[in-house]
């Protein structure tokens, strides 16, 4: 791959979309650590506060600034992380090192006030996995999968030795509807409309209410999977994911789901697989199939087109341009000709 390009992306009119409420969290943390160690503060600590403002930019724009200490920061937190890696990876084309120096930024935030009492629990810390190989150096050319390796996922699942039934159905439920894992991770059997092929009334980030719809060959899965439940002892559970533990059935957990996730980008050989970049991969697909950016933007619960456009959507290579470029050329010579005859 050739040289990767530097993205100027965090200007003065980026930072300003921070709130002063997450700006004036991080200062005092900052503050407390160049007390302890002052060496360090045009140099380590700079860099460390360069990085927060990355990751507090990202939450401006993705998150509605929610708050750092907010119960819907700790309920949500590993998805934002994931996004962030996501956001970092794709826009910002950050090479693995970079990526895990920047959660550890985040992490030393919360460690920090928890140890200040100022929250009672690390919201994300033991439940994101690092990214492995960081000391590889190179990024990947694309996180957006082909429909070529999708086929391959589908039909790398129907190994029961390796993958089971519930597999299928994270894979399945998150491609059709390119929601986000917190929106997945709450998924219900009595918020589940089986007719309409989608699940309703499924509380995302800040508190959204969204819908989760999915397709005709989902739907069969879940209609097996319906049948399935009905056989399994004790499971007294609404929950649509379960996992088995000391004999009693409960919700999937966060990190349960993104392990299986995980799991099945191995299949594609990506060792670093996310609920995002399937999220990406579906938006992208239906923007290449449909030419319907409103469309996209609506199913992926964007308020924003532009949302789409930046962050969901696989730039254009010059190849493509350049054969584009030219049937446009070839058919505007035809037009020309004809009207000409005429």
């Amino acid at each position: 791959m050739g040289k990767v390009r530097k993205v100027k992306y965090f200007t003065n009119e980026k930072k300003a979309l921070i709130s002063d409420e997450n700006k004036k969290l991080y200062e005092k943390y900052l503050k407390s650590s160049i007390i302890k160690n002052k060496d360090v503060k045009e140099t380590t600590y700079k860099v460390y506060q360069n990085y927060m403002d990355h990751f507090l930019v990202y939450l401006a724009e993705e998150w509605d600034n929610i708050s750092l200490y907010g119960d819907e920061f700790m309920e949500d937190a590993v998805d934002i992380m994931e996004g962030f890696i996501g956001f970092c990876q794709e826009t910002l084309l950050n090479n693995k090192k970079v990526i895990n120096t920047k959660i550890s930024t985040v992490s030393s935030f919360f460690l920090w006030s928890l140890k200040r009492g100022l929250i009672d629990r690390h919201p994300f810390d033991k439940k994101l996995e690092r990214m492995k190989g960081a000391s590889d150096e190179k990024i990947k050319d694309s996180y957006y999968l082909t429909e070529d390796q999708v086929e391959q996922i589908n039909e790398g699942l129907l190994d029961e030795k390796k993958f089971d039934f519930q597999d299928r159905l994270i894979w399945s439920i998150a491609l059709d509807s390119a929601n986000r894992v917190g929106a997945i991770s709450k998924l219900t059997v009595s918020s589940l409309d089986l007719e309409n092929m989608v699940f309703e009334n499924v509380r995302e980030k800040r508190g959204k209410i969204v819908e989760v719809a999915f397709e005709d060959e989902t739907k069969k899965l879940i209609e097996e999977w319906l049948e399935m439940r009905k056989e399994m002892d004790n499971l007294e559970i609404d929950s649509f994911f379960i996992t088995r533990y000391g004999g009693n059935y409960r919700s999937m957990s966060y990190s349960s789901l993104q392990d299986r996730v995980r799991k099945i980008g191995k299949i594609v050989g990506i060792d670093d697989f996310y609920f995002h970049t399937i999220r990406k991969t579906k938006l992208n697909l239906l923007y290449e199939q449909t030419g319907n950016i409103d469309m996209v933007a609506e199913w992926a619960n964007h308020e924003s087109i532009e949302t789409s456009k930046k962050h969901y959507i696989k730039p254009k290579s010059k190849a493509q341009l350049r054969r584009e470029m030219r049937e446009l050329i070839k058919k505007n010579k035809e037009e020309k000709k004809d009207n000409q005859d005429q």
